[in-house]
């Protein structure tokens, strides 16, 4: 596709998914009345010894400034026809374009080529009318209880069993050896195990529980394991040992019983009271879960009528960003580089898939509001400032200082406009409770069930005729 602006020439080509390369060439005539506009200015300004402003003889400027006027109006006819060229096929690039070779020669044109990605060209459809569908937010005496019981175990206590053997869950205390061809090479008293945990100390044994189920105190086990890389002893690393366990004490967990001592420990004077606050909390988050339930639905309603292609080079760089700040979060949780890359490497494909659906999901909230005139303002921006800094208990200008040095205001003056297309499209939905569905489909299937035993009384009176 080839077009001729103001002297230009410029030609588009399609060379990949969002991807184009434009060839441009700036005939003489243009290139000479830049160089004159250049040379009048400078003429206009220049300090040369000997000569008064402005009557500076052009071949003495051309002879000093020759070379610098030649950069600058390269650069300039290289911007102006980019941007030219940009407004007539009306691009939309995103992130920065790749120059190829340049020619230029003064007394006859400027030729390059730029290669770009640009923004996808779509328009979104039947993002108003969408179906959804709310689910209960009512909350259950089972799941009131399941919570109280989580409380319990927030207060759980190690009890000695007697009588008891090792189970799964238990805490052992015990002596140990570890043996290799025969010789003891480490020993510790009084070590307090979790079998379930499959570790002694440095040492992996993923079959510590096999070998100590049904213990009871006084007893000893043993275990064969690989002492691994992380070994107190460096000469024994990586080589096969035997752990003996001698077993001194058996602790198990137990929760208290719920009841009105318990409440009081969580700020309640009664039980009843507990599963009253309980129920509250429950309710606040349960409602909270529909709403961004329906937002999930929304998101993917919104991906799903994304049928394009998006950029190539900017998925992989989006992927590329996703999968570093994973692994900057996983080394400074203290995970070893070898283990953080085996993670990497693990969820490169994931990242890719997740990068797409953001981008996708980025671009037709982005073509939304640009339909329905979705903006923020300075203002909607101040205010959310203000309340972010209620919330870090700072000030609007520190918070603000915050947010501009870590680049996240443009992030979220960003958040706040997909929240208002957010807001429209649940407000324009038909959103059916899940209650209200569920007792639709109960009496479709009445009806069709009744529907269907009248005409089999039909075909029976039929045949009895």
């Amino acid at each position: 596709m080839e077009k001729k602006t103001e002297g230009l020439s410029i030609t588009v080509e399609d060379i990949g998914p969002c991807k184009k390369r434009l060839a441009i060439e700036t005939p003489k005539e243009k290139i000479e009345g830049e160089f004159e506009k250049r040379f009048k200015q400078l003429r206009a300004t220049a300090n040369v010894p000997g000569f008064r402003k402005g009557k500076v003889p052009r071949g003495v400027i051309e002879r000093q400034f020759g070379g610098q006027i030649e950069e600058e109006v390269k650069g300039s006819l290289i911007r102006d026809a980019y941007e030219e060229a940009v407004d007539q096929y009306k691009l939309e690039p995103i992130g920065s374009p790749e120059f190829g070779e340049i020619e230029f020669d003064p007394k006859k044109s400027l030729k390059f080529s730029i290669t770009l990605e640009v923004r996808p060209t779509f328009e979104a459809r039947d993002y108003k009318g969408m179906k959804l569908k709310r689910r209960s937010a009512a909350v259950t005496p089972e799941e009131v209880e399941a919570a109280l019981k989580n409380i319990s175990i927030s207060k759980m206590q190690l009890v000695t069993e007697e009588k008891g053997d090792v189970q799964g869950g238990d805490q052992v205390i015990c002596d140990y050896k570890v043996l290799v061809d025969g010789k003891v090479i480490h020993e510790d008293e009084e070590v307090a195990l979790w079998p379930s945990g499959g570790m002694v100390a440095d040492i992996p044994a993923p079959e510590l529980l096999v070998a100590l189920k049904g213990a009871k105190s006084g007893e000893k086990r043993e275990a064969q394991v690989n002492l691994g890389t992380k070994f107190r002893l460096p000469e024994y690393r990586g080589k096969e040992a035997t752990l003996e366990i001698a077993v001194r004490e058996i602790k198990r967990p137990r929760a208290p019983e719920m009841n009105d001592e318990l409440a009081k420990q969580f700020g309640a004077p009664s039980l009843d009271e507990l599963r009253k606050n309980v129920h509250e909390r429950l309710e606040i988050d349960k409602k909270r879960w529909v709403e961004e339930d329906l937002q999930t639905q929304v998101y993917q309603k919104l991906v799903d009528m994304a049928d394009f292609e998006l950029p190539a080079d900017l998925v992989d760089a989006q992927t590329g960003e996703r999968l570093y700040r994973y692994k900057m979060e996983l080394l400074q949780k203290g995970m070893p580089m070898e283990e953080v890359e085996k993670e990497g490497e693990k969820l490169e494909n994931t990242s890719h898939e997740i990068a797409i659906r953001d981008l996708k999901l980025s671009l037709v909230t982005d073509n939304i509001a640009d339909k329905e005139k979705i903006y923020v303002t300075e203002q909607e921006v101040e205010k959310k400032i203000q309340e972010m800094a209620v919330v870090y208990q700072t000030t609007p200008p520190k918070m603000r200082h915050e947010l501009e040095k870590h680049g996240s205001l443009a992030t979220l003056r960003h958040q706040m406009k997909d929240s208002k297309v957010m807001d429209l499209i649940k407000k324009e939905a038909e959103i059916v409770d899940e209650q209200t569905e569920e007792k639709r489909e109960v009496e479709d299937k009445k009806g069709t069930e009744g529907k269907q035993e009248t005409e089999d009384r039909l075909k029976g009176v039929l045949n009895e005729s």
